[in-house]
């Protein structure tokens, strides 16, 4: 055989191969879309064995296939083998690993690790999770329904998503409520026959949101009914009222909302003081200023937490006094609140109460410091991943989220390996919102 008959002869084979490659992974990108991943994982193995010089796309195919199995620790070794064999990082891969990982835990058997996952499927964006969404809207779980509407809100889908609509006759309250509230907030006009179903329903609260979503959708409803609901006898109808009128801004309501801080009731006081911060009326200062003092602490944690958001300056003595206060919320929501009026010291709280007995108080104080003072979430939120709570994880978690930005990459890669899967589940929708970011940016 002469030297040119060999060049061409090894040509021939070496384009022979590729084709072979790339048929391979064509067969395994099919077998992973039809979620036959035995399949696709078994010829992915022979691409690995016999087309070295192709590894990374394998590994990268590999890693995306384990994590749509709900193995996180496999798919993260494939991943890092992509990256060794290509030596150039793959965020695109990582974001699909996220994907995957979110989409096996939507079919776990726990309502509440299904309920996590389509919580974080919204920081995820709607590019490839509609139907995952859709799935979860036809849940079995009413909570997992209810959450799955308001990611569907999150999302911007709920105005065109048959499911949110006819959830609005949902047997559960639940999710009837959750319906009417989102559709509300998607302004979707052509929505507002269904939202008017509500109107008719039994129960009182259900009435009373379908209406607010009818005001926010710009339709000729009045206010006065919701007004006349702050005098309801039951206090869960009063409370709802005065939550509604808050979010509404109306200015005509503020005398409820005052009077509604007098209530016997301490869950309705809770309630009005909330609402005032919701209003954004200065007007409801001195009122607020003085629900510091009331008996009972969630009526001062609400109080607290209005304040801030009301920027009132002129609470900040008050404010300092309530950083004293017995209860641990209290505190945390006294310092928020300073926090956002400029005393900046204030956050040294947080820190305090992060060690906290309590693990709700625990990751309160985390959230508050990604709320407040993101510059220093990352370091605050690094030491909660090893918390015991699980609760406290998922805020460390959703404060990395916060941080965004390739830093806290590596930390919500550890976080997919928890051990708990709601832990996981969030770690996953943040991760790949960043890393859709930062695809996008590289795009750009």
């Amino acid at each position: 055989m002469t030297l040119r008959a060999f060049v061409l002869l090894a040509l021939c084979l070496a384009v022979s191969a590729l084709s072979a490659f790339a048929a391979d992974i064509s067969e395994a990108k099919a077998a992973l879309e039809r979620s036959d991943y035995e399949r696709a994982l078994k010829l992915l193995d022979e691409i690995l064995m016999t087309s070295p010089g192709r590894r990374a796309d394998a590994y990268a195919l590999r890693a995306v296939t384990q994590a749509h199995r709900g193995h996180a620790e496999e798919a993260l070794a494939d991943y890092d083998q992509a990256l060794t064999s290509e030596k150039s990082e793959r965020s695109d891969v990582l974001r699909r690993i996220a994907v995957g990982l979110l989409l096996s835990l939507l079919s776990h058997d726990q309502d509440l690790v299904r309920g996590a996952a389509v919580t974080a499927l919204a920081e995820l964006g709607p590019r490839g999770t509609e139907s995952a969404l859709r799935t979860a809207l036809t849940d079995r779980s009413p909570r997992v329904r209810s959450l799955a509407i308001q990611t569907a809100g999150r999302l911007g889908l709920a105005g065109r998503l048959p499911a949110v609509r006819d959830a609005v006759v949902d047997p559960d309250i639940s999710v009837r409520l959750a319906a009417l509230a989102t559709l509300g907030l998607s302004h979707a006009a052509t929505a507002a026959p269904v939202v008017r179903q509500g109107l008719r329903d039994q129960e009182p609260l259900v009435q009373l949101i379908a209406r607010e979503a009818l005001i926010q959708m710009k339709q000729p409803e009045s206010l006065e009914p919701v007004i006349a609901a702050t005098r309801d006898f039951s206090p869960g109808v009063r409370g709802a009222a005065l939550g509604i009128l808050g979010r509404l801004k109306a200015l005509s309501s503020l005398p409820a909302l005052t009077l509604g801080l007098h209530d016997p009731d301490a869950s309705v006081r809770s309630f009005a003081a909330g609402a005032l911060g919701d209003m954004g009326s200065p007007a409801g200062i001195p009122e607020l200023l003085d629900a510091l003092t009331d008996d009972d602490p969630y009526v001062r944690n609400f109080a607290a937490a209005s304040l801030g958001r009301l920027r009132a300056k002129e609470a900040t003595p008050a404010l300092w006094e309530a950083v004293k206060d017995p209860d641990s919320l209290v505190r945390l929501a006294a310092a928020e609140a300073l926090v956002r009026l400029g005393e900046g010291q204030a956050a040294l709280v947080f820190r305090e109460l992060a060690k906290d007995p309590s693990y709700g108080v625990r990751s309160a104080a985390v959230g508050a410091m990604g709320r407040v003072a993101p510059a220093r979430a990352m370091a605050f939120a690094l030491e909660s991943l090893d918390d015991p709570a699980p609760r406290v994880r998922v805020a460390a978690v959703q404060a990395l989220g916060k941080v965004r930005g390739k830093a806290a990459i590596p930390y919500l890669r550890r976080a997919l390996l928890d051990k708990d899967l709601t832990v996981k589940a969030f770690a996953a929708g943040h991760l790949g919102r960043i890393t859709a970011d930062k695809t996008s940016a590289a795009g750009s």
